[in-house]
């Protein structure tokens, strides 16, 4: 059954280049960033402490309720990411800050369930079939669906970030218009998306304000429509490629002049 997820689409729209090593030849990185692998574990632990949120009630103030649980679970896979190797970088903010700094850190100013949020998937897995015909299928990961204080479902996307993006960038980003698009063809009834950042930037006097910024994203039926056809119409070019032999997608593989590819 052909798929072609939201992350290769980016691959291959960034360098095909790229997107063929890892998708072609199916080659792994020797190293990863320090971004990225601050990025890898910050998600381990908030998805740590939602999903046992999760788990120990379905309600919102279940969940309140046992916060400083969902904490302590937090708190635990961070001590697992460290024990497997993880290493704070020594040019960002520390990852242990970030998350449970008791002033300005994540957890200490947390948005969602202290404000009534409810939890109600974690790391959700979902595939929609877009095209019966050939089988074509969007598998997608979402970090979180909750529903706010409105009754009103939202898909929530966690963002590591340098610094947050701005208004501009996020019109740039598929990747929430993607997802709701997606989710309501699988008849989930969104409302609306939002980026949860966590800042990695060193500053000389971190607030909750810099460091931690809930983004809310409304787009309109047309950005969402417009979206995910892309999403299809990139995807069925991915498919054509991958009938080619891999000599054939090499010579079509074209390099990037993009210094961070």
């Amino acid at each position: 059954m052909p798929s072609v997820s939201h992350s290769e689409v980016d691959n291959y729209l960034l360098c095909r280049r790229k997107h063929y090593y890892g998708y072609g030849l199916s080659l792994e990185r020797v190293s990863k960033s320090a971004s990225l692998a601050t990025g890898t574990a910050g998600h381990r632990v908030l998805e740590a402490f939602y999903r046992h949120l999760l788990e120990l009630a379905s309600a919102a103030a279940g969940q309140l309720e046992r916060f400083d649980l969902g904490l302590k679970r937090a708190e635990e896979e961070y001590d697992a990411i460290i024990a497997e190797g993880y290493e704070e970088p020594s040019n960002r903010a520390q990852l242990h800050d970030v998350l449970f700094n008791q002033d300005w850190g994540y957890f200490a100013n947390e948005f969602l369930v202290t404000n009534g949020w409810t939890i109600l998937a974690v790391e959700q897995e979902f595939s929609l079939m877009y095209d019966e015909e050939t089988e074509s299928t969007y598998p997608f990961v979402v970090d979180m669906v909750v529903k706010d204080p409105e009754g009103v479902y939202v898909v929530i996307d966690h963002k590591f970030v340098y610094d947050f993006y701005t208004p501009a960038q996020t019109d740039l980003q598929p990747q929430i218009p993607k997802y709701i698009g997606a989710l309501r063809a699988l008849d989930y009834e969104i409302g609306y998306g939002a980026y949860n950042m966590l800042r990695t930037r060193k500053l000389k006097e971190p607030a909750p304000d810099s460091m931690n910024y809930f983004m809310i994203l409304k787009p309109n039926a047309e950005r969402v429509l417009n979206t995910f056809m892309e999403q299809i119409g990139v995807a069925a070019e991915i498919q054509a490629l991958k009938e080619l032999s891999l000599e054939e997608q090499a010579s079509r593989a074209y390099r990037t002049a993009n210094k961070m590819v």
